[in-house]
């Protein structure tokens, strides 16, 4: 639809528009549109933002066990050595290990407990005697604030 310009006279009667009309035909949105959208728009950025969250909390815990489990794959393996040079195992009682440094300048620290217990293990009728030994260590998670206990065990036959 041609609108008129100023000073020309329209060719027919259909080409002439009234403000009105115009602005019946104008599309856009509607304030509750509007508002929906925004509605919308918040509760992705609030759902993203909760995940991103919880993201990064469950990453410092895979970190924290990824290195307590190679803390203690470390005694066990140095266990290991002492075993197969013929020295006595050296059990641990709490002794404290440094797992993470945090920025405020204080450490996540665990209690690593190394015990030692005696079996049997029977393989085609024959029973084979074996030391197992248990390395466990236990810490305070600083995000959740639980207790939380990791184990590894090694047989030495």
């Amino acid at each position: 639809m041609k609108l008129p310009i100023m000073g020309e006279k329209p060719n027919s009667h259909s080409e002439i528009t009234s403000p009105m009309t115009i602005l019946r035909q104008a599309r856009g949105f509607t304030l509750i549109e509007a508002l929906v959208l925004v509605v919308v728009m918040v509760i992705l950025v609030t759902s993203l933002y909760i995940g991103i969250i919880y993201a990064e909390k469950t990453l410092a815990t895979n970190y924290r066990d990824r290195v307590v489990m190679l803390l203690l794959a470390g005694q066990l393996e140095l266990e290991y050595y002492r075993h197969e040079n013929g020295q006595p195992f050296q059990l641990q009682n709490n002794k404290e290990y440094v797992i993470q440094e945090l920025e405020r300048g204080r450490p996540i620290t665990g209690k690593m407990t190394i015990s030692a217990r005696e079996g049997t293990d029977v393989t085609n009728e024959r029973s084979i005697p074996f030391i197992a030994l248990v390395a466990t260590m236990t810490w305070k998670d600083p995000s959740t604030q639980q207790t939380r206990t990791l184990s590894m065990r090694e047989d030495f036959f």
